[in-house]
């Protein structure tokens, strides 16, 4: 009787990864993280920054998949919220954080033996965030349209008009490369366009990750 029951555990041991290899065939999962570039009227107000990937989606055939991607994006803030009185930057340690949701399609256009190149695309919501250190003394009323906030200081307290978290719709666009054959590790490039008031948020991730 044990005999009986040890064969058959280690049976279901050897062959229970198998699923799970059925599975990826028809699903993709992936995360990475890497460097933020802005680009556009963003390059004169953010620095380069990091960010972190995730997506995952079905797996239609060997070449195309359709995947919910999420983006996070961490960039310190430049040359805003500068008063144009006297010139006080009020930005100094302010950050700009970035997240993205959006559906993108996927193509792998070239396929060799542990390498594929691809294309992708989508659209969906972002989210622009200014976070700003604990304010001091405000020796003058800093604006910045890119932002769309002012600050002052009344008598007693700070004040801020426009709103420093948006949700506006977005687009991206890129293109990477998969090396491996079954989890892979791949490298990507894309651009990212969020329709901000006044000004388009705009930049640009260099991605390194894995891949199943």
């Amino acid at each position: 009787m044990k005999r009986t029951f040890l064969s058959a555990l280690i049976c279901v041991v050897c062959t229970w990864p198998l699923p799970a290899q059925d599975v990826l065939k028809h699903f993709t999962f992936d995360v990475g993280a890497g460097f933020s570039f802005p680009a556009g009227a963003t390059s004169d107000h953010t620095k380069t920054g990091f960010n972190f990937v995730a997506s995952g989606g079905p797996r239609f055939n060997s070449r195309f998949s359709i995947g919910a991607d999420f983006g996070l994006h961490s960039m310190n803030v430049k040359n805003s919220l500068q008063s144009s009185v006297n010139n006080v930057d009020l930005s100094l340690g302010a950050v700009m954080h970035l997240w993205s949701l959006t559906a993108n399609p996927t193509y792998q256009f070239i396929r060799q033996e542990g390498f594929s190149t691809y294309v992708t695309g989508g659209y969906g919501l972002y989210n622009r965030t200014l976070e700003l250190p604990i304010p001091g003394l405000i020796p003058a009323v800093a604006c910045d349209a890119f932002w769309n906030v002012c600050i002052t200081r009344s008598m007693s307290d700070v004040v801020m008009t426009g709103n420093l978290s948006t949700h506006k719709g977005g687009y991206n666009v890129g293109a990477g490369a998969n090396f491996g054959a079954h989890t892979k590790f791949f490298v990507e490039a894309r651009y990212h366009h969020m329709f901000t008031p006044n000004s388009a948020t705009e930049i640009i991730p260099l991605t390194f990750g894995i891949r199943w």
